[in-house]
């Protein structure tokens, strides 16, 4: 993942508490790297289901009006809830919440998306859907999701990272950047095998896969491989983590569907922030890093 600064953040908002508490982590985080935010409000603005012409007509002064009652209210949320320390601003999407969410990080150019969950789980999640949930998996960036009953720390000093997909480094390498260069590192991986040479050669695979510059950082170790998801927020809750950074996985089962992805169910019941990188984003950094090297070796010419 490349190492170029963070410079924007971007955070959608839905006017609720939850979305309140991602941004007052996000203002806290871009403080501390010296981002700038981005809050946006994405709403189709059409009319009520029950709207009817004896109600009054649906005009463009109504559509108007509900647009400038949204930025006011955009608006005074980002008062109350950014330090006043740190640049912002805000932005208005006419589309659906994720459309407008995905087309306003390619817009800004974000660096990072940072935004609240209700932590709705089972047939409820199913019905109603999860935008967080979305985002998370179709974003071309890292996703930070704040759980409701989350835990929000003035700093990142324990990070928990399972190695579960093939984004795993990179999402721990993403880690690295947003945190203070004293954070730790615990990294997990599930147990394949109950055989002690087997998880030896686990636990050196691993070390070897971690960037040479994060290894002093960070602590090994193997997990049972029954429950691991549960295993991993005990694990996490028993070390004060501040972050779990996991990687999110390109494809769903249909389980997944009801009950979320293994990311998205570690949302719902962490009791800190997660941080998750899919595939599209992991490629997209290493595009970037790429094209980065292409430059500097052409400047070296």
């Amino acid at each position: 993942m490349t190492a170029r600064k963070i410079n924007r953040i971007l955070v959608p908002t839905d006017f609720s508490e939850t979305a309140d508490q991602a941004m007052r982590y996000a203002s806290g985080l871009a403080r501390a790297l010296g981002a700038k935010l981005t809050i946006v409000y994405a709403d189709p603005f059409v009319p009520p289901i029950d709207f009817t012409a004896t109600v009054g007509a649906w005009d463009e002064f109504s559509f108007v009006s509900l647009q400038a009652r949204a930025q006011d209210h955009l608006r005074a949320d980002a008062e109350a809830n950014v330090d006043p320390s740190v640049p912002y601003d805000i932005a208005i999407r006419v589309d659906p919440p994720l459309d407008g969410i995905l087309a306003e990080a390619r817009a800004t150019e974000a660096d990072l998306i940072v935004m609240g969950t209700h932590g709705r789980t089972g047939f409820r999640r199913l019905i109603i859907g999860s935008v967080t949930e979305a985002v998370m998996r179709y974003a071309k960036v890292p996703v930070i999701a704040v759980p409701p009953h989350a835990v929000t720390p003035a700093s990142i000093r324990t990070i928990v990272c399972p190695i579960i997909g093939e984004s795993s480094i990179e999402t721990l390498t993403f880690a690295a950047r947003i945190a203070p260069p004293d954070a730790r590192f615990i990294v997990i991986r599930a147990a394949l095998t109950d055989d002690d040479e087997q998880a030896a050669a686990d636990l050196f695979a691993m070390r070897e896969a971690i960037p040479e510059a994060l290894a002093p950082r960070c602590e090994l170790k193997l997990l049972g491989d029954e429950h691991a998801g549960n295993q991993i927020e005990g694990l996490a809750k028993t070390a004060h983590a501040d972050l779990i950074a996991v990687a999110e996985p390109a494809g769903r089962r249909t389980s997944d569907v009801i009950r979320g992805t293994f990311a998205a169910r570690l949302v719902q019941h962490s009791e800190c922030p997660v941080l998750t990188v899919n595939e599209l984003a992991a490629r997209a950094a290493a595009r970037a890093l790429e094209q980065e090297a292409l430059l500097l070796a052409c400047a070296t010419k």
